[in-house]
Formats: structure tokens, sequence, C-alpha cells
């Protein structure tokens, strides 16, 4: 069963947008996106010298006029997009628990799979740094197989710490189709493993965008001057905390510092970024902001 977001209204919006990519991939049968071949598309391409046998329908006869050469024209084909969603396995994912990140990360996974299995384009899920059984599907297409992707987050149970640097280099060595990845995270781990990521998914061809997702709680976390034992979500440590006003300070400092630099590793790397706060509506979020980011269009 979907999820309440996905009525039929919001599905039938989300049926008019497509991936971006900013850049061209070979695929495997005849899409909607422009391919590294050329062939028979709509999108001209250039001109070469005509040979005997060439089809005499693609000879610029205004150019012969010009030129008294014969030349062919050369169109760009189209073909289908593989694109690969890759979402935070972590604990970190599940906390703060009422304010529902983890939810908000399926949501958006599901509506980027179903733009793309409403474009007839091929999307494979991926879990990073989860224990669970299986971390990855096949690729799916047709709209008929949405069920099949709410079906694998249903299972989606945030636990443990990841080593997305690990998880990442497992999850691509299995990988043969390059394309478009999205990334899904609270990206609230060493901005190292991040650059290694970035890294790591950019030598496997892909044309990537991040999608952070943070909750409420975690950019405005109440004050506790009096002190509360916290558990750290994904190591299981606790330790009292005495989370004052000046405290209060210098976390969102830092945040705010990790969040920019996040960012800027981004841009440096030529990679979409977005940002998902859950006070946000998600829809809105999904049909407005992304297409105005260049994710979708």
């Amino acid at each position: 069963m979907l999820p309440p977001l996905f009525t039929a209204d919001y599905l039938s919006r989300l049926e008019t947008l497509r991936i971006q990519t900013r850049r061209r991939f070979l695929g495997s049968r005849p899409g909607g996106h422009v391919s590294l071949r050329r062939g028979a598309g709509l999108e001209f391409a250039d001109y070469r010298r005509y040979s005997p046998g060439d089809d005499l329908r693609y000879i610029d006869w205004n150019l012969y006029g010009r030129t008294d050469r014969l030349y062919i024209k050369q169109f760009q084909e189209e073909e289908d997009l593989y694109t690969s969603l890759f979402l935070d396995g972590s604990a970190s994912m599940a906390h703060p628990a009422q304010d529902g990140k983890s939810e908000a990360a399926q949501d958006i996974i599901l509506s980027l799979a179903h733009v793309v299995l409403a474009s007839n384009d091929a999307v494979k899920l991926s879990l990073l740094g989860a224990d669970t059984t299986p971390s990855t599907t096949p690729f799916f297409r047709g709209r008929q197989r949405l069920g099949a992707v709410a079906e694998f987050l249903d299972a989606y149970n945030p636990a443990g710490r990841a080593n997305v640097v690990q998880s990442l280099t497992r999850q691509l060595q299995q990988s043969r189709h390059p394309g478009k990845a999205v990334w899904v995270s609270d990206f609230l781990f060493p901005l190292s493993d991040v650059r290694t990521g970035l890294s790591l998914l950019r030598g496997a061809n892909f044309d990537l965008a991040l999608i952070q997702i943070l909750g409420q709680e975690e950019i405005d976390p109440p004050l506790f001057p009096g002190g509360a034992r916290l558990t750290d979500s994904e190591s299981g440590e606790e330790s009292v905390v005495y989370f004052d006003t000046h405290a209060k300070q210098t976390y969102m400092q830092r945040l705010d510092r990790h969040n920019r630099e996040l960012q800027s590793s981004c841009h440096q790397a030529g990679v979409y970024y977005a940002r998902f706060i859950t006070r946000q509506d998600l829809s809105h979020f999904v049909l407005r902001e992304l297409p105005e980011l260049g994710l979708l269009m």
C-alpha cells in the first residue's frame, strides 16, 4: 500500500516530470533522453560527407546548393536512462523519531522512483549501511512496479552505524549501468566520508544529486539546562548532556558550518544539492523545488 501522500492527484503530477541529467548515457532501448549514440533521433547533431548507400532522406539539399557537395544530417538518438537511488540506512535517519525523517526519506525516494517508472526508464534502490536483506533491488521498469518499490521501502528500518565508504564500495561493485544517481541521507557524518562517497559515485560514471534530510528538532533542538541522559542512536552510548543557551549556540554554529561545507563540496564536484527540513511541505519540495534546482524537469 502506498503512503497517504500518494493520492491520484499527486501521482498524476509526478508523471508530468522527468529526471534531468547534465550528461548523456548509453541506454538499452528507445526512450526520452538524448543518448551518446547518433542515429535517427529528433535532435540534430552534426553533418558528415555522403557515402554511397546512405539514406537519401537525410541529405541536406540546401547545403548541397551552396557547396555543390552532398552531406548527410546526423541526429542524436533518444534512449532510456538508468537511475540508482541510494538511501541512508543508518540509525540516525530514525531520530529524532517525532520528526519523521525516515518517513520523509521514503516518500522522496518513492516519488523519484515513480517519476522514473512513469517515464519508461529503469530505477534501482539501494540501502547504505543497513543490515536489512536484501539491501538492493533489481532495476524496475513500468508504472506497475511502483508497488514493488513501495514494498521494498516498507522494510526500511534504519539501524546501526553506517560505514558509508564500505557500503558504497560494495554496492558499486555490483553496478553495471551508469546513469543518474540520487543519494538521500541526513549526511550527519564526517565530511571526509561524504567526499569519498562523491568520488566513488562520480568515478562509477554517475551524474549525481544529493538530498539532505534534517529533522526540525535537529535544526532547533530543545534546551536541557538541568541535564538530560541522551543515547547515541548509532553507537548506543549514553551520556548526560547539559544543553543550555550557550551550548545550543555552539551546536547551531557547527551544524551550519557542516551544512555549508557539505553544499560547497557538492558544488565543487558538480553535484546537485538540495535540503529538506521535515517541517516543509514534501509535495511542494518534490513538485516545485527539485525542478527549480534542476534535478527534475
